[in-house]
């Protein structure tokens, strides 16, 4: 079968899918790609494949063409564009002169909420029930308990009450029909990681925080940020030399209008134990790409590693 019969079989297929040459420049877009992608722009043909793609999705989809275009290898993505969130496989062909190509394949994520929502009220029975119990105990037995057997019945009463503001969050989003999306006050969001980091870590003391006042809400998922957040910390102390310091740096951009926020996360790695740098963790790019927002990663041998996620300000 020739390479245009290939291709042609493709406009019968229900998912949006792209066909890109070695130089990663769209030559095929099928007539779902077109409905669901590009309604207010014109043909994509002979544009870079990334650019089709707005937002946080843009930087996803151009990792994953590098992978096809300068390795071979398929490579999954997820991202989100015009409300919808998409999982992805760029998968390499081949083309003219035994150079490589890159087809992509888009699945659209259907959630089944009223599943989810069912769920999360049965989930809410025991997380309220293990508060009360959690509770009983502190009011009638808190007096007489030792030291580490007080401050560990106060970090699951802790635990709990996040449990539920999640719970809560999840439940908020289910009924708008935006599991990803939304507004949260990225400044209350630090400081409940900052706070539970420091409750779990032995390497609290190193932690340092600036962050500018009266920060915008911000699009995205607390619930999401928080996670993504949480888990870049305990990477970078896994990752950083011994002894020195991790600062977290929280600006808005844009001055009295801000269009932005900035999260940053700097630290100086040990060459030891590091794991592959250039880029964000996949967990915070995937993450990220879900709420919009953009992550990236740079590094300098002698001023260590900026690790950086923003979001678009609500409104913007």
């Amino acid at each position: 079968m020739s390479a245009s019969e290939g291709i042609s079989l493709l406009g019968h297929l229900k998912a949006p899918i792209l066909v890109g040459d070695p130089e990663g420049r769209v030559v095929y877009a099928n007539a779902t790609f077109l409905e669901k992608f590009c309604v207010d722009r014109d043909d994509p043909i002979g544009e870079p494949l990334a650019m089709v793609f707005g937002g946080g999705a843009r930087e996803v989809v151009l990792q994953a063409i590098a992978q096809v275009l300068q390795r071979g290898q398929a490579a999954r993505f997820q991202i989100r564009e015009g409300g919808a969130g998409y999982s992805g496989l760029a998968s390499p062909i081949e083309a003219r002169d035994d150079r490589v190509g890159v087809v992509m394949v888009l699945l659209e994520e259907h959630g089944n909420d009223e599943h989810l929502a069912a769920l999360a009220e049965e989930i809410g029975e025991p997380i309220g029930e293990a508060m009360r119990a959690l509770k009983t105990v502190s009011e009638r037995a808190g007096h007489v308990l030792r030291e580490p057997e007080r401050e560990a019945l106060e970090r699951g009463l802790r635990a709990a009450e996040t449990a539920k503001k999640w719970l809560r969050e999840l439940q908020v989003a289910l009924r708008s029909g935006k599991t990803q999306q939304g507004r949260f006050d990225v400044t209350h969001s630090i400081i409940r990681v900052r706070d539970r980091f420091q409750q779990e870590s032995d390497e609290a003391d190193r932690l340092e925080l600036l962050m500018a006042p009266n920060l915008p809400r911000v699009m995205g998922s607390s619930v999401v940020f928080e996670r993504l957040l949480g888990q870049l910390l305990r990477q970078r102390v896994d990752e950083a030399r011994p002894g020195t310091p991790l600062t977290l740096l929280v600006r808005a951009l844009g001055g009295t209008e801000p269009r932005a926020v900035i999260v940053s996360l700097v630290d100086l790695p040990d060459p030891d134990h590091r794991r592959a740098t250039g880029l964000p963790p996949e967990s915070v790019q995937q993450g990220m790409a879900s709420m919009g927002g953009e992550s990236a990663c740079v590094e300098d041998s002698h001023l260590g590693r900026v690790t950086a996620m923003r979001f678009p300000v609500a409104g913007h």
